[in-house]
């Protein structure tokens, strides 16, 4: 079984020696203590596309930089959310989150113009073009562990009565579909946990004690098993609900039964809009310690047709 696990969390960033902004390179490194002192702007990237659908990515407290992206579009009836997790143990992950983003958004998009006929076909095609986009980006000297993510995706159908969604993903981003019942978790993580417990060779107790109990067994990356398949599914929903992709600096932090639920009835009974569910819930997380990014896309179905909105 191939894995790759969590590494140590990073130390926390920012120029301890006194330093101002201006001391410091143009990559934004401290010239006395070599510590980052300006940063990046993806490290925090927020995106609404209407006032039921929006993102945001953060760089948490305790990384250095921000190896998540997502990309978002919407096109009549359609909506199309990807959020990816560069897998921090691997050089240079941000390349993988945003190859793979790009490729499947854009891939998604060119189905969404001619007419999706095949709501997971698209998906797993789609997928492969995420995948392909990074094999194009990765440098011939980054091929010994090499730049990977994880990836989650949505392609959704709005109507009169609802939504219609196909879900792929590989790794352990995952996706919920949010309602008054709860948080119901629409994605199963591509775990060693998982792995091992599926196959009977551990018990759940005895797995979760494990140390690489949350190491993922798929990735997109130069190194991933030849021939790796995304896992679809499709669901229909209809009443006010949310549509949540996220990584796990999210619900690493939120794994308590319908502890994602409450966070987002919160806001829903204040008519909160989506970019401002989507900025408190990474609040959430960077209160409860930030130790990885933590990125958010959510799609709102508050009212019959998300198109009025």
């Amino acid at each position: 079984m191939n894995l790759k696990s969590p590494p140590a969390a990073a130390p926390a960033a920012g120029c301890t020696c006194g330093a101002s902004a201006d001391e410091a390179d143009e990559d934004g490194f401290c010239l006395r203590c070599g510590r980052r002192v300006v940063r990046p702007a993806s490290d925090h990237v927020e995106e609404a596309l209407s006032p039921v659908f929006a993102a945001v990515s953060d760089r948490g407290i305790r990384h250095d930089r921000n190896e998540d992206r997502f990309g978002m579009l919407q096109s009549g009836a359609w909506r199309v959310m990807a959020v990816c997790d560069g897998v921090s143990a691997t050089r240079k992950s941000e390349i993988a989150s945003a190859a793979v983003s790009e490729g499947l958004v854009r891939s998604l998009g060119d189905a969404v113009k001619g007419g999706v006929a095949d709501p997971e076909l698209a998906m797993r095609q789609a997928i492969a073009a995420g995948a392909a986009n990074l094999a194009t980006r990765t440098p011939r000297d980054e091929r010994e562990n090499p730049p990977s993510t994880t990836v989650v995706a949505a392609l959704v159908r709005t109507s009169e009565t609802g939504l219609e969604v196909a879900i792929g993903w590989i790794g352990d981003s995952r996706a919920y579909w949010i309602d008054a019942s709860g948080a119901t978790p629409l994605t199963v993580d591509h775990s060693w946990l998982n792995e091992v417990v599926a196959s009977g060779e551990m018990s759940a107790a005895a797995a979760a004690a494990a140390p690489q109990a949350h190491a993922i067994t798929r990735w997109i990356g130069a190194d991933a098993e030849p021939n790796l398949k995304a896992d679809i599914v499709r669901r229909s929903f209809t009443g006010a609900g949310t549509l949540l992709l996220c990584t796990d600096g999210l619900w690493n932090y939120a794994s308590a039964e319908n502890a994602l639920a409450k966070l987002v009835h919160e806001g829903a009974a204040t008519g909160e809009d989506a970019l401002a569910t989507a900025r408190r819930l990474v609040q959430f997380a960077n209160e409860r310690g930030g130790q990885d990014n933590i990125t958010v896309a959510l799609l709102h179905l508050s009212q019959p047709n998300p198109n009025k909105s």
